[in-house]
């Protein structure tokens, strides 16, 4: 495991566990569990402190099992078994810090801790169980990171690339405005992000590409040919797109050769 990776790891758990999306959903399972009361929390808590405790612990535990989950899986020897062994492993040694997390939260709050073995081997149960969930859950959203090649590709990907969809993660093509919003057109596919060009192009490093229009980046090594119509420049994609090179843009375009100056 190196830094970088590391690094690379800790960024995409944090985005993942601020993604709006997930954040709904911790919280809707908060909510049901607070307002069911499992455990006899619905008899021994009243309803405003039992729905916040449960806020609380849903997304303690599942940040500390993502983590778990990814870490584990993806920098220790688990990785080599493949991406469903690997987070099952993690699911099952994470169990620990949830337990621990847990107590940690009725320590804070005065709520009956745990005070005998037995009490301690069914706490880490539940915990163990609820913690492989989580890593099976991790393993079939983002099964494509594990082992050594695949996190140093992940490593070097473009951040531009991070806020696609899995599946549309491939080689950049080229990136074009579209009012406020810019498509990021990929081997894979494409799709509209609301963000601004300059913004966009700043996060395609480290693929080599130049600005051909105040409109339109492309990547170097996804260009086919350019093509001249009387005065006109026009850049043609492997992908068959067609972006027009302004007037503005031919020095480095000439630069990149691109267009080779009359």
């Amino acid at each position: 495991m190196t830094d970088r990776t590391l690094q690379f790891t800790l960024r995409e758990w944090r985005r993942l566990i601020l993604a709006p999306q997930l954040v709904v959903a911790v919280t809707g399972a908060g909510l049901v569990l607070g307002i069911s009361g499992p455990f006899g929390t619905y008899a021994t808590m009243p309803p405003v402190p039992r729905i916040l405790y449960w806020l609380i612990v849903a997304h303690v535990t599942f940040g500390i099992g993502l983590l778990d989950a990814r870490l584990i899986a993806e920098h220790t020897p688990a990785r080599h078994l493949g991406v469903l062994p690997a987070y099952a492993v993690a699911g099952v040694v994470g169990g620990v810090p949830i337990t621990v997390a847990v107590e940690l939260i009725n320590w804070l709050g005065a709520i009956d801790t745990i005070d005998d073995w037995q009490e301690i081997g069914v706490s880490l149960a539940y915990c163990t169980a609820i913690n492989f969930c989580i890593c099976m859950a991790a393993a079939w959203y983002d099964p494509g990171e594990i082992g050594d090649e695949p996190l140093a590709a992940a490593a070097s990907m473009p951040r531009l690339l991070k806020r696609l969809p899995i599946e549309l993660r491939g080689s950049l093509s080229h990136l074009s405005m579209q009012d406020h919003y810019v498509e990021v057109v990929t081997e894979k596919g494409s799709k509209l992000i609301l963000m601004r060009l300059a913004d966009a192009i700043s996060e395609t490093e480290p693929v080599a590409g130049i600005q051909v229009h105040r409109s339109h980046w492309v990547a170097l090594g996804a260009v086919a040919r350019t093509q001249r119509e009387k005065e006109r420049y026009f850049v043609e994609m492997k992908n068959g797109a067609v972006l027009p090179i302004s007037r503005s843009c031919l020095p480095a375009a000439r630069d990149a050769g691109l267009v080779v100056a009359a």
